[in-house]
């Protein structure tokens, strides 16, 4: 374990310095690009990640991220490497950088939360056929995977909640940039759902309405959702603020 987490940190290392080369050469912060936007998500997860190795129980956590967080990286460096080459779009305040930064750490937040509820169901899965062999088995207890669920959840909702808390603030500075119906934007309402639906998780967690597998279900099935609608949009060109007014 203690090799793949030295890895892991090297890899972390390498795309902190190539989102910095890119910013020192473009002299732009590097978070518009398809690109940047996975590398930095992958970047937040790792830093998210490496300090589980310290607790012995959730060390085998890691290598359950470490595969779709790899996945993550071969898509980028096969689809995506030619952003590396173009010039970030301007972000015209640092109020505006923080609130994208603060929501690309919130996304990686929200997903190891679904790789930690897919690692519940498995779990789960697993001890009802008595299956007691193989990765699956050296997973933390599903008591364990609930409480990093809900941790998880308890730092990513109120983080998520704060980048809308900015994004409205930033809003009232830039209402020309937006354009006079922002709020319509496929990309606002999106982010505007996703807060409900965490919400939903977080509170219904705290409460006791779901714990164990109807928490994981619930968030693994919904960030699923919002994932593939987000590269729907993508795909569409929907993502901008702008889609429903006429600014440029």
């Amino acid at each position: 374990m203690g090799w793949t987490v030295g890895l892991t940190a090297l890899g972390a290392l390498c795309l902190a310095a190539v989102l910095g080369l890119r910013w020192a050469v473009y002299h732009r912060v590097p978070l518009t690009t398809p690109a940047d936007s996975i590398n930095l998500m992958v970047l937040c997860c790792t830093l998210i990640m490496i300090p589980m190795e310290r607790k012995e129980n959730l060390r085998p956590l890691i290598c359950f991220y470490l595969h779709p967080l790899a996945l993550l990286c071969v898509l980028t460096a096969v689809l995506a490497h030619p952003d590396l080459h173009s010039e970030p779009r301007e972000l015209r305040s640092s109020m505006l950088a923080l609130h994208v930064g603060m929501v690309f750490v919130a996304y990686a937040l929200f997903f190891m939360a679904s790789m930690t509820s897919l690692a519940y169901i498995f779990k789960a899965r697993h001890l009802k056929h008595h299956n007691t062999t193989g990765i699956f088995h050296r997973l933390p207890s599903l008591e364990q995977l609930d409480g990093t669920l809900y941790r998880l959840t308890r730092v990513g909702y109120p983080l998520f909640g704060a980048t809308l808390i900015l994004g409205l603030v930033w809003t009232h500075t830039d209402r020309a940039l937006l354009g006079p119906h922002w709020y319509l934007a496929p990309k606002v309402l999106l982010a505007i759902v996703m807060a409900v639906f965490f919400s939903m998780a977080f509170h219904g967690r705290r409460t006791g309405l779901l714990r164990g597998p109807k928490l994981a279900n619930f968030i693994f099935v919904g960030f699923s959702l919002f994932l593939a609608v987000y590269v729907a949009m993508a795909l569409l060109h929907l993502r901008e603020y702008n889609f429903w007014g006429n600014a440029p």
